[in-house]
């Protein structure tokens, strides 16, 4: 949060304490999710947005906001506005929805021990002290409770309302690169109360959704005073019960619980018969990792939870999709799943020296069923209408975009395929059926197809960054292809298939991929005269200069071996040196003690440019520099554990995306494969 000192001192096996009064406010909600429900809420318990798998349309939310703007896909003022939304209430005590403690206290604490589940802890002016506990169970139901004990020698009453200002409507996918909208469904919400029940549903007829709830005090239902049947266009606005007291005897307690859920369909079919008890069946719960108070185990931790709770989503008995988060755009880009999913996967070989609990092999089949899921989601549910993989999708496994052709994306899932044999030998036979399928024949064929025969290079239409190139040939998207084909290669030669001919191919193709490239991209600079990699090419003489936040394979090149020689090699040093310096202007911001490395996409550093610094200078065994980028790290991490895309350059604070799992996947990565 900008602070490096304060951030250093935390034990992080407490809870982080809020005091909007006196120190930090919260810059982020709480995240929690399960099974493909998730929920962001501010520090006091109250809904800011629940999200729910829809087979339709994708993610579908209930949210304390009204639905984005269809027509307002191309402005990108409003796009990075609408994003913000949330995080503007995330300090509003009166902000949210679901059920809502009055006369709060100024002081917070909110403990994220478990995975879906929060639990908050403050005090009412009238003598309450308040364990707030929200949680997502297995049925992906949001269960607000509310312990409220009196500590004082007399009896209290504490007020509290269920607050239902919300819109039941579906995600935005609204981009700042944006390569075709989806169009929205009207919004309609009709609140419809059943007070024999002491139950409501909200319905979105358009969305073929709806929310519903039932509030009880003390395991009992109660009713909801003052709600009554509305149906308004878009967001409900004015629409709660009236504040009630409930009366506390000294040293008593009682306990308020709101149960809500938000589901396909216009009927419930659910029921609030069995009010379940908080938590009892929480994936995640009793897991006890090793130096919790440590900032290495948090973030690995936190990263973990925030994929795993916020970001999976089961589509189908084996299928799991992959989000890259869960707020501004739940969709699923193959480049960043592939490092989400990289990051459960080292955390799965590395669990015997990461945790140690009774729920442990309880995590473990999670952790297996989410890392084979998305296999089977990107091979085969994925569409591909022009035989390659499209730039993103919806969960459904529609493109979300139009048929723009990004290189890189077509070399992550083939990657992933080569990292889950190596993790999972036994699974010969499952990877055998993916490789003997229609998918990897066509991208491969597709790949080929592509290849300009003048220079032996392989165009993309758009880089890492999805911003449209001004020349066809990228390097790290060949980089990325070289290693892809190299590891595939392998893979073919590992278990019992009718392709080995087609590994002895695709090494060859790798060879020709490393020469072809060094031999068009190598260029001297000719204001330093130094020789360096340049960004983009044409093949015939014309280039760019730059290195962006996105272009990881171009890190991570050395240590891929991808350089055959020492002049290659060089030139690799004198990239990497000029994208970590002012001297890459369109890429590198400076003017403040968190300069680093950034993309013309989003101004201002990257907590992704921080980690390309320190794998860099892990590599040139700079240990400086390597803690110099790591301290950096530290200073931007947000309260969560979590990183945001951008930061101020100045401060540290998250100025883009607060929610982006990608940048949280490599560093907690970093910390499990580091030998220190």
């Amino acid at each position: 949060m900008g602070s490096l000192s304060s951030t250093l001192q935390r034990d992080y096996s407490t809870p982080e304490v809020f005091d909007p009064n006196h120190g930090k406010k919260a810059n982020k909600t709480i995240d929690i999710g399960q099974n493909g429900t998730t929920l962001s809420a501010n520090i006091y318990g109250r809904a800011l947005q629940l999200s729910a798998y829809h087979p339709h349309h994708g993610i579908i939310v209930a949210a304390s906001y009204e639905q984005f703007d269809g027509a307002r896909y191309y402005d990108s003022l409003y796009v990075r506005g609408y994003r913000k939304r949330m995080l503007q209430m995330v300090n509003e005590e009166n902000a949210g929805f679901g059920l809502c403690i009055g006369n709060i206290g100024s002081r917070t604490a909110v403990d994220l021990t478990e995975m879906n589940t929060a639990r908050l802890s403050f005090d009412t002016e009238g003598g309450g002290a308040v364990r707030y506990v929200i949680s997502v169970d297995e049925k992906g139901r949001l269960i607000q409770r509310a312990h409220i004990v009196n500590t004082t020698s007399q009896e209290i009453q504490v007020a509290y309302q269920v607050n239902l200002r919300v819109s039941v409507h579906r995600a935005s996918y609204g981009q700042l690169t944006e390569g075709g909208p989806i169009p929205l469904p009207e919004c309609e919400n009709a609140l419809e109360v059943n007070g024999k029940e002491c139950s409501f549903i909200i319905r979105n007829k358009f969305l073929g959704a709806h929310l519903s709830g039932q509030l009880d005090i003390d395991g009992i239902p109660a009713s909801l005073v003052g709600l009554t049947n509305e149906t308004q266009p878009g967001l409900l606005t004015g629409v709660s019960t009236t504040y009630q007291s409930v009366s506390i005897a000294p040293n008593s307690t009682v306990i308020i619980g709101l149960i809500l859920h938000l589901s396909p369909g216009l009927n419930d079919n659910h029921g609030f018969s069995a009010l379940p008890c908080v938590n009892s069946n929480a994936l995640g719960n009793g897991l006890e990792w090793k130096k919790p108070e440590t900032f290495e185990t948090y973030i690995v931790r936190r990263n973990v939870d925030y994929i795993l709770g916020n970001c999976a989503i089961p589509v189908s008995e084996s299928e799991v999709a992959l989000i890259t988060d869960h707020v501004a755009l739940p969709l699923g880009w193959n480049r960043d799943n592939y490092w989400q999913w990289r990051l459960l996967l080292l955390t799965r070989r590395n669990l015997t020296s990461l945790v140690t609990s009774a729920a442990y092999n309880q995590y473990m089949e999670l952790l297996d069923r989410t890392i084979k899921g998305h296999l089977e989601w990107v091979f085969f549910k994925a569409e591909r209408p022009h035989k390659f993989w499209h730039r993103s999708y919806v969960i459904t496994g529609k493109p979300k975009d139009g048929p723009v052709y990004q290189l890189d994306q077509q070399c992550y899932p083939m990657l992933e395929l080569c990292d889950y044999f190596s993790e999972y030998p036994s699974e010969s036979s499952f990877v055998e059926k993916i490789l003997s399928s229609q998918v990897v024949t066509e991208i491969l064929d597709h790949i080929t197809s592509t290849q300009d025969l003048a220079t032996g290079l392989f165009p993309t239409d758009e880089t890492p960054g999805d911003d449209e190139v001004v020349y066809p040939f990228h390097f790290s998207s060949h980089v990325l292809l070289w290693y892809t084909l190299c590891q595939l290669a392998d893979l073919i030669r590992s278990v019992p298939t009718t392709l080995r001919v087609l590994a002895d191919r695709l090494q060859v193709t790798a060879d020709e991929i490393r020469t072809q490239t060094m031999q068009h991209f190598l260029i001297a600079d000719p204001d330093s005269g130094h020789i360096k990699i340049a960004y983009l090419v044409d093949g015939h003489g014309k280039h760019t200069f730059y290195h962006d936040g996105n272009d990881i394979p171009t890190a991570f090149a050395a240590n891929w071996g991808f350089f055959s020689t020492k002049k290659d090699l060089e030139a690799w040093y004198n990239t990497m040196s000029y994208a970590l310096s002012e001297e890459n202007s369109l890429g590198y911001s400076s003017g403040g003690s968190f300069a680093g490395l950034g993309s013309v996409h989003s101004q201002g550093p990257w907590p992704l440019g921080y980690f390309q610094e320190m794998l860099y200078a892990d590599v040139r065994g700079d240990k400086r520099a390597k803690t110099d980028a790591l301290q950096r790290i530290t200073g931007v991490m947000q309260w969560d554990g979590t990183f945001g895309e951008a930061v101020d350059v100045k401060t540290g604070e998250t100025t883009s995306k607060a929610w982006f799992s990608w940048p949280g996947s490599m560093i907690a990565a970093a910390i499990i494969d580091s030998p220190e």
